[in-house]
């Protein structure tokens, strides 16, 4: 009997990586963005559901298919999964934990470069105005190397060690703050001190976010903490938009409170174009890096993540427990 799968994810990105479900698998894909009626008839029957990392699955949806066996994230990311109405209904949510950690993390490092040579701005204006004047501008802005630097990690899950490691021989000093700390073992092999998180924002060169969406991390950057950072300082995030207050930073660039910001997410996605971020002035923009969330979106970490949920998938048809279960 064939096994019943609804995907979020489109066929094409299997297609693009040459991956595929076992043929006795029955798939039906549902295209984005859909509304939960149109989930909710898509499920009928159906006991697997694999969906975006960004893709939306209410209590509602879930409430009317308690069937479901498993319901499994394509990225690391999950928190537009009612998880607390899966686990109250026994239904597993995964995700694939660590899987673009090293995409990421190379991404956070570009991100920070960027910011610090002011990359964007100068690629820009060179395409536009007259070379002497650009480089001029440049220089009397200040150049700036990584070297020397402090840089504060705002979580330091799989992403934050890989960038970690990769920080290492660079001659910059590391801090982080978690809830959850490492062993005194791992801090030293990482080489990082623990410290409160509004002292580090207020000592650090470069404040990297690097936290998953719950209610306490909403906003946990705000205009206090703009407030109380280096006028020198940078922000990266390559967590989610969700983290940051938009207003307070829009301020903070505004203003020069802070030097830069360097993002790859901003809430909501996509960003709309009369989004706070993307309205101020030229000045303010000046100060502002940004990609579309595509630091994990390598090809390396599009096939581990596909084969990663194939082979959850495959786990729970046949008895056994799923990998990276995040509503236990």
């Amino acid at each position: 009997m064939a096994k019943k799968l609804v995907s979020t994810v489109a066929p094409s990105r299997f297609e693009k990586y040459g991956i595929y479900f076992p043929e006795d698998w029955d798939i039906t894909y549902v295209d984005v963005p859909y509304t939960d009626e149109q989930l909710i008839e898509a499920l009928k029957g159906v006991e697997y559901l694999f969906v975006g990392a960004v893709h939306p699955v209410s209590a509602a949806v879930i409430e009317a298919n308690p069937q479901l066996k498993l319901i499994q994230s394509e990225g690391v990311a999950f928190d537009k999964i009612d998880f607390n109405k899966a686990k109250e209904m026994g239904i597993p949510v995964c995700n694939n934990r660590g899987a673009n950690a090293n995409g990421v993390a190379e991404h956070t490092i570009a991100l920070m470069l960027a910011a610090f040579r002011r990359i964007a701005l100068s690629d820009r204006r060179l395409k536009n105005e007259d070379y002497t004047a650009v480089k001029g501008d440049s220089l009397a802005m200040g150049v700036h190397e990584i070297a020397g630097k402090h840089i504060g990690f705002v979580g330091m899950g799989a992403i934050a060690k890989e960038a970690v490691k990769k920080l290492q021989g660079w001659n910059v000093k590391i801090s982080y703050y978690d809830t959850f700390r490492p062993t005194p073992e791992q801090e030293k092999e990482l080489n990082i001190e623990y410290m409160e998180f509004d002292d580090l924002c207020k000592a650090c060169d470069v404040i990297s976010m690097h936290v998953p969406v719950f209610p306490e991390t909403v906003g946990m950057l705000g205009a206090k903490q703009f407030e109380e950072m280096k006028n020198t300082a940078i922000v990266v995030n390559t967590a989610r938009g969700e983290v940051i207050n938009d207003e307070a930073l829009a301020h903070a660039l505004e203003t020069g409170q802070i030097a830069h910001a360097a993002l790859d997410v901003v809430a909501p996605e996509p960003t709309p174009k009369d989004h706070i971020l993307l309205n101020m002035s030229p000045a303010g923009m000046d100060r502002l890096t940004l990609t579309p969330h595509i630091g994990g979106m390598t090809d390396e970490a599009f096939i581990t993540m596909l084969n990663g949920a194939i082979a959850n998938f495959e786990a729970v048809e046949a008895g056994k427990e799923p990998q990276n279960i995040m509503n236990r």
